[in-house]
């Protein structure tokens, strides 16, 4: 995996990698969760990005894809709200908040 080009700077690689953890769909990373590899610019295809998948056309719910990132982020730093909440960018409270109004504890 070290031998791997990266076409972006520091700061694009860290946000694939925290993107690969929160999508991917086991407990453990595989090579299908990173990003293609090319030299280029990645694909714009309904409104993604290199963070965020295409988009459906028939549409999103917010509120289920924030309930699923959080609960993503949880299993990741196995219920520390405290790290989740580091990782997620949010102060503490409103992690916690948001928790409550999803209904989500801490082994969800």
């Amino acid at each position: 995996m070290s031998s791997r080009t990266w076409p972006g700077n520091v700061r694009e690689l860290e946000n694939a990698c925290e993107r690969a953890v929160i999508l991917c769909s086991g407990e453990v990373l595989q090579v299908e969760d990173l990003p293609p590899r090319t030299a280029a610019a990645p694909a714009v295809a309904a409104g993604g990005d290199e963070w965020l998948p295409a988009l459906p056309e028939d549409g999103l719910s917010l509120v289920d894809l924030e309930k699923r990132v959080i609960e993503r982020v949880l299993a990741l730093k196995r219920g520390n709200i405290t790290q989740a909440a580091a990782y997620l960018r949010v102060p503490r409270h409103v992690l916690s908040y948001r928790m409550e109004k999803y209904g989500l504890r801490r082994g969800s």
